[in-house]
């Protein structure tokens, strides 16, 4: 990747296939990361959670969530706040997670030939629900190349468009929050030595510094912040400060700025909170 990228030459960027497996460890995000800006230091990464020809990562990352909302939004925060380019898949912006295509419903000819063991990849490459009603939403008057299933339907595009707490709009206030930081658009990344389920990381810009930490269970978590800081960045959830003390909800984020001149935070995990931070 690092000969793709580097110098004036070559490609903008590289895109990478390391995320985009079951894994969900704050140890897999983290080693992917550093590997790549160790090994290619001059280059560029393109990080993707899905794609169209894996299994969309709201179905794969479920089990470490309690919800497939919960888990929605908190790839979606993780992802914008990683150094990189950032490739966002068609329908992750709506949460949608893999549709359950039967075997007559098929047109990928690796599903075809050898179901029910790998039923191919048509489950991600469902079309968009556009409106709300009956599949296929929107999306065509006649009968689309794959069915909308009802999962589906239900998140349709002009639903969470009105709703302001949907996961479409929170798409996009991250990707706003994004563009607003220079330090997620242009500054380095300098991950923290937390052990599991705990992802933390700073990243740093002269124009200002954020930390951020993200809880990659469905269980609650404990955490202590020290040094000077602005508070909870708005966009973060599930997350509670109070002093020092940082509480992380199921799926639980938070993004702090450093405060200007008063040197860097501290992070330390402590212990699984017994307590639910309130949203």
């Amino acid at each position: 990747m690092e000969e793709y990228t580097s110098g004036n030459d070559k490609l903008h960027m590289a895109y990478t296939f390391d995320m985009l497996g079951p894994q969900f460890t704050a140890e897999h995000f983290r080693s992917k990361i550093r590997n790549f800006f160790t090994g290619a230091p001059n280059g560029w990464p393109c990080w993707a959670f899905s794609n169209h020809d894996v299994v969309r990562h709201v179905s794969r990352w479920l089990p470490h969530s309690t919800s497939s909302s919960a888990v929605a939004r908190q790839a979606a925060a993780m992802l914008l706040c990683f150094r990189g380019t950032i490739c966002l898949y068609q329908g992750e912006e709506l949460g949608l997670p893999e549709a359950d295509i039967n075997f007559e419903e098929l047109t990928d000819p690796p599903g075809i030939r050898f179901w029910p063991e790998y039923k191919g990849r048509d489950g991600c490459r469902t079309p968009i629900p556009w409106e709300p009603g009956e599949a296929p939403n929107g999306f065509t008057s006649g009968k689309p190349w794959l069915p909308v299933k009802l999962p589906h339907s239900v998140l349709n595009v002009a639903s969470q468009d009105a709703d302001p707490a949907s996961t479409l709009n929170f798409y996009r206030r991250m990707i706003a929050c994004r563009k607003a930081h220079d330090a997620l658009v242009e500054g380095g990344m300098e991950f923290f030595s937390v052990g599991e389920p705990l992802l933390a990381f700073r990243r740093t810009h002269a124009n200002g510094s954020l930390v951020c930490l993200f809880n990659l269970s469905a269980e609650p978590l404990q955490a202590t912040i020290t040094g000077e800081h602005a508070g909870l960045d708005p966009i973060s959830e599930g997350a509670e400060l109070a002093r020092t003390r940082l509480r992380l909800g199921p799926n639980g984020f938070a993004i702090l700025a450093e405060a200007a001149g008063s040197g860097h935070l501290e992070v330390k995990f402590s212990r699984r909170s017994k307590s639910k931070p309130s949203a």
